[in-house]
Order: C-alpha cells, then sequence, then structure tokens
C-alpha cells in the first residue's frame, strides 16, 4: 500500500502460480487504487469485500507496459531472486505508477470508469451505484440497481442471490428506486 493522500492509496498485489513448486515459484502483480470512502461502503453492502484495502479497479501489471499481455516473474530455486524482485519493482514504479496516478484522481476515475473498460461484466452493476451515489447522482446509482435487481428476480444461481442482498442493503442506505 501507498498513501497518496485524500483517502487514496495505490495497491499492489501478488498472485502466485505454485504449480513448478519446489523448482519454481510464478508471480503475476496486481496494481490498483483503493478509496477509503467507496472501501467503507463497498464493504457494508457486499457481502464478498475481504477486510483490509479494497481495490475499485485493478490491473494486471503486464496489461499496464509495452506488451500489453499476461506477464510472470519467474523464481526459480537456486537462482538469486533479487533480479525478479527488482524487475518486478521497476515495472511497479514505471508502469503501476502511472495507472495510480491517472485513476488515483477521483474526479478522473469517476468519470472514466464506465468507458474505460476497466470493470468486468460481474462488477458494473455494483460498483457503478455506488460511484455515481457518491458523486451524488442517486436517482441514476438507484435506477441501475433496480434494474438489475429485476432482471435477476427469478434466478437463483450465486450472482443473482449476491446481488438481491447488494440491492436490499443500496435501498435501505440510499433509499427505493422509484423506476
Amino acid at each position: 500500500m501507498q498513501e497518496r493522500g485524500n483517502g487514496v492509496s495505490g495497491w499492489v498485489g501478488l498472485n502466485m502460480a505454485t504449480r513448478g513448486l519446489p523448482d519454481f515459484v510464478e508471480v503475476n502483480p496486481v496494481v490498483g487504487v483503493c478509496f477509503a470512502e467507496y472501501g467503507e461502503i463497498s464493504r457494508a453492502l457486499m457481502g464478498d469485500v475481504p477486510p483490509g484495502p479494497v481495490p475499485v479497479v485493478s490491473r494486471p501489471l503486464g496489461y499496464l507496459m509495452p506488451e500489453n499481455s499476461f506477464r510472470v516473474w519467474r523464481f526459480t530455486q537456486g537462482e538469486d531472486p533479487d533480479l525478479q524482485a527488482r524487475s518486478i519493482a521497476d515495472a511497479v514504479r514505471v508502469y503501476g505508477e502511472t495507472f495510480i496516478d491517472a485513476y488515483g484522481d477521483w474526479g478522473r476515475f469517476s468519470r472514466e470508469i464506465e468507458s474505460a473498460g476497466l470493470l468486468a461484466d460481474h462488477e458494473r452493476k455494483k460498483v457503478l451505484p455506488i460511484i455515481f451515489a457518491m458523486n451524488g447522482d442517486t436517482e441514476q446509482a438507484l435506477e441501475i440497481v433496480a434494474e438489475e435487481q429485476s432482471r435477476v428476480l427469478g434466478l437463483d444461481d450465486m450472482y443473482a442471490r449476491s446481488y438481491r442482498d447488494f440491492a436490499g442493503k443500496f435501498f435501505d442506505r440510499f433509499g427505493s428506486a422509484s423506476v
């Protein structure tokens, strides 16, 4: 975590593939941006948010680099791990911090998040209403939640159950929809 001020933090997570143990482990760094207020609200509304910092947006580091592709750093037994660790740190500094700088500004982030292709489909209907509500556009937020709640009404999959729970908490916090 890198505190950036005003409730904004840069975040780096390390996904690890251990299928090569004990010979090697592969690391896929992920860079993200956390907004404290968003984290508090999402934790209250979503039952699946782990404790700790909540990156509202994140990208695997390789996709922020010129190659724009999946990238792993391999740590091999018997080799000096410092070379790979320095390579990750340098890539985070050059490419990750640029991402954090760009989306660590709430105004830019909240204007561009919908069109930037940064949210997976299953995230959009929870993340966007929170962002709209935080920006004072409660009407738009409630409309999104009501439409998605209506869409999943008769479904019984994990997403539908999770969304109905989210919608109930969202309406309790921000009011009812008049859609």
